[in-house]
């Protein structure tokens, strides 16, 4: 049901005629209102059944509707901002969905409608077969589905599904949905439960977890590939490397060989491949077949992708249609964990199976909730794409950019991302110790601030591409600067990107620059003009001033010009700056 402009009235309505009787907000009623209408239920039957106040885990409102056999759990928010259901999934994924179906220790305080729920779900047990969790609000249906964001959490939240179908001791339907008045063109969300065939497998279990070994097709494990998308790979610490990688040429060669050429059996192929690894979050094994709930590869991104561009790029060749039996038999050796793909123990895992290629430390730090969160900032501010994981950007085809809203040619990525939030908090020396951000929580949570999603993303595009053009800018500058001094500016790098940032968000045209090259990538001539000039007139003279303070005199002259790449040194020349320009040490 969707939402109209008539219910603002109805809602204050019944704000004005309840909220004297049963408490909370104005926005508690807008459950009211939409229960009311979707149900044609009396207020009396509702006031139990909607969260008037706090400490509701997440759920606003809850209905049973017995002749459908369906359990509705809902969350409610009068706002076209959809970003607003983060917290939302994240109570529910995190304690909600366990208060209501698991064995939670008591809370007195617990809202009554939590009570009342669990009161009539042990009644009507046995007539439930579907459960769905509804998130109501007015904004675009669409862009919720597009949301990095919300699909890390979502996929938290479905996850949930074995402790609800244990709950119930039996298989139960778990579908999660938006719902607005502005209900988008995407249709429904590709289903998240999949089978594949599952040949000769040996189980194993360590702390309860259990590790199924064996073979799958890999024409199956495609068409998995083909539902989910790049989906499939959300646990993974990269996505699908560039086609020309050397392992993804050699198994399409491969594949030419035993599927069009006829030069290798298929039986080869599992002896030549590592195989691959996937973790589900409930596993059930059927007759020689696979049910996977929410599977997620962790390694073998670059199997499934190369197959992927193998059959598009014979798609036309009369050779893959009358060989298909040859593509058929191909199976990989296959690990399958049966374990929440969003824990921290798959996330090892992951880790653990991609060791064949160095992993930097960023890769680990690909599906943290303030990447995702950043990547759904740039996009829905932007259009520009954020590649958290390695490659991704380079697989998406146009029409994967159309229906994900981004309209740049190029992306953001996350070392220079995490550069540029060292730049303007002036943390020269970090800079160029990126690996010790991403192992370190306490540092990576002071380089990427939570504050950071609610500043305007064309700033911190324009710190983002001063970046870009600091080595360029840093170049005019050595060539402009006394002879004497050219060996300090290449050492100076980061430093100038950090005062260059000052340099911008102190000049009286700042607003200005950011709006003419704060909204793409592109590095604009005139702003190079710009950065030039703010490197002569304002960054050169702080430096200069820098090697001929007493500190740092001696060390200039004899040419040791590391402590231009220090945090000190920043600072020094802030205060020179301060006392010279007039600055303020600022921030996006």
């Amino acid at each position: 049901m969707a939402i109209k402009a008539g219910d603002q009235q109805a809602l204050d309505d019944l704000y004005s005629q309840y909220r004297g009787t049963y408490g909370g907000v104005r926005q508690d009623y807008f459950a009211l209102v939409y229960l009311k209408k979707r149900f044609n239920a009396a207020v009396e039957d509702l006031r139990y059944r909607v969260a008037f106040g706090g400490n509701d885990y997440g759920l606003d409102g809850y209905y049973i509707d017995r002749e459908a056999h369906n359990l509705y759990l809902y969350q409610f928010k009068w706002t076209e901002n959809h970003g607003q259901f983060r917290n939302s999934f994240v109570r529910l994924a995190d304690q909600g969905v366990d208060r209501i179906f698991g064995n939670p220790m008591q809370d007195a305080s617990q809202n009554d409608l939590l009570i009342y729920l669990k009161k009539e779900l042990s009644e009507a047990r046995d007539q439930i077969h579907r459960v769905y969790f509804h998130f109501v609000f007015k904004g675009d249906v669409d862009a919720c589905e597009r949301s990095e964001g919300l699909a890390n959490r979502r996929e938290e939240l479905e996850a949930k599904g074995h402790l609800i179908s244990g709950y119930f001791g039996r298989k139960v339907e778990l579908q999660v949905d938006f719902i607005s008045d502005k209900p988008g063109k995407k249709g429904p969300p590709p289903s998240q439960i999949h089978e594949i065939s599952f040949a000769k497998h040996i189980e194993i279990t360590h702390n309860g977890i259990m590790l199924y070994l064996g073979f799958m097709p890999l024409h199956e494990l495609h068409t998995i590939y083909v539902a989910l998308h790049e989906q499939l790979f959300d646990r993974n610490i990269r996505g699908a490397l560039s086609s020309d990688n050397t392992p993804n040429k050699r198994i399409r060669e491969a594949l030419e060989r035993i599927v069009l050429k006829g030069e290798d059996d298929a039986s080869v192929f599992p002896f030549r491949h590592n195989g691959v690894t996937l973790a589900a979050e409930k596993v059930l094994l059927i007759d020689g077949r696979m049910r996977l709930h929410v599977p997620r590869v962790l390694n073998g991104a670059q199997t499934v992708s190369s197959i992927n561009q193998f059959l598009s790029q014979h798609a036309e060749n009369p050779l893959l249609q009358q060989n298909r039996d040859k593509l058929e038999a191909i199976h990989v050796i296959a690990k399958v964990i049966e374990d929440n793909p969003a824990s921290s123990f798959v996330t090892q895992v992951a880790i653990s199976n991609n060791q064949q290629n160095p992993v930097p430390p960023w890769a680990l730090r690909a599906m943290d909730r303030r990447q995702v969160d950043l990547a759904d900032k740039f996009r829905e501010d932007l259009g520009i794409f954020y590649s958290r994981q390695e490659g991704v950007f380079e697989q998406l085809t146009d029409d994967d950019k159309e229906q994900m809203g981004i309209e740049e040619d190029k992306d953001i990525r996350i070392r220079p991302l995490a550069q540029t939030f060292l730049a303007v908090q002036g943390d020269v020396h970090n800079m160029g110790h990126l690996p010790d951000i991403f192992e370190s929580q306490q540092l990576y949570e002071k380089t990427f601030k939570s504050s950071y999603d609610n500043v305007d993303s064309r700033a911190i595009v324009l710190g983002y591409k001063v970046g870009l053009m600091a080595r360029r800018t840093g170049e005019k500058l050595g060539e402009a600067v006394p002879e004497k001094y050219r060996e300090a500016v290449p050492k100076a790098r980061n430093l100038i990107w950090a005062l260059l940032i000052q340099a911008v968000l102190n000049d009286n045209n700042y607003a200005s620059y950011r709006e003419l090259y704060g909204q793409s990538l592109t590095k604009d001539h005139a702003l190079g003009d710009v950065l030039r000039k703010l490197a002569t007139t304002r960054v050169w003279p702080l430096i200069r001033a820098l090697l001929s303070s007493p500190q740092y005199k001696a060390r200039a002259e004899q040419n040791r010009y590391e402590f231009l790449r220090t945090t000190d040194a920043f600072k020094k020349a802030m205060n020179i700056a301060i006392d010279k320009f007039e600055w303020q040490k600022k921030s996006f």
